[in-house]
């Protein structure tokens, strides 16, 4: 019996089984939502080893890599996706700093040397305080929301929350994004949805974005066979934004959007932001 098929049944067993306190329940629903959804590799990279612009930093137990904005130059705050650790994206990073952008990528509790076990609490409490502490690392530099997968809804809450509210961010750009985990369920593995069913706290981007009307770049795989390209579609209808624009490419995948055709066209829509 594989490992994960092993943590669903004892999740499930936990539930359904162990005399009933809302502390048991919730531990539950922890392990199975961390089991599920969080692939986070814990071991810990140098950013100096992929680019000497990049700096180590520590916030509330995170790792982040931190490159300095050039002046005039708006920084993203960069949300990863649900595996791997920074490194395994040390690619995407000098499209930023190349162009002056600053850059902080967040290490998620469990990653990268990040301390903590994730949950969605966590990541987004941590993710909301980060946000707010962005001047003190990277200056006046406005920021750019950057979500990568698992982090689109992450990064959505931010902006929806207080501190997205009191600092609108300059934009937001969702690779890959989903309606809701729960959704994403539904799509994948349809027999655990009741398991899933009730937490509409798993990021619900689908009514999230209502809530912002900031700038949009949405991109999206039309062949994405982890995160359906109908999902980014809702999401972009979705939007109020005044200023949206949705990329996909028929062919490409949940990873390999990133032609340079599609790096071309997103430095131009940043770039037309400031």
């Amino acid at each position: 019996m594989n490992n994960f098929l092993l943590t669903v049944l004892l999740a499930v067993f936990t539930l359904v089984s162990l005399p009933g306190t809302p502390a048991t329940a919730q531990s539950a629903q922890t392990l199975l939502e961390r089991r599920v959804f969080y692939q986070f590799d814990p071991a810990r990279a140098d950013p100096k080893s992929v680019d000497k612009r990049l700096v180590e930093k520590r916030f509330q137990g995170l790792v982040l890599w931190v490159g300095q904005p050039q002046p005039g130059k708006p920084t993203v705050f960069y949300l990863p996706g649900s595996g791997g650790n920074l490194h395994v994206r040390r690619w995407k990073f000098p499209w930023f700093l190349d162009r002056g952008y600053g850059v902080v990528a967040m290490a998620y509790p469990g990653m990268n040397g990040s301390k903590g076990l994730p949950s969605r609490q966590l990541i987004q409490q941590r993710a909301n305080q980060l946000y707010d502490a962005l001047p003190t690392l990277v200056g006046n530099s406005p920021t750019i929301i950057w979500g990568e997968s698992l982090g689109t809804g992450v990064g959505l809450e931010i902006a929806t929350s207080a501190v997205g509210r009191k600092r609108p961010p300059l934009g937001i750009v969702l690779q890959a994004p989903y309606t809701s985990l729960v959704d994403l369920v539904a799509y994948k593995n349809p027999a655990m949805l009741p398991l899933f069913s009730a937490r509409s706290d798993l990021w619900p981007s689908k009514r999230t974005i209502k809530q912002t009307d900031a700038p949009l770049l949405i991109l999206h795989g039309g062949s994405d066979k982890t995160i359906p390209v109908s999902m980014g579609r809702t999401l972009f209808k979705l939007s109020p934004s005044p200023n949206k624009v949705f990329i996909t490419y028929p062919n490409a995948g949940h990873t390999s959007i990133w032609n340079k055709d599609a790096v071309a066209k997103m430095h131009k829509w940043i770039e037309a932001l400031y």
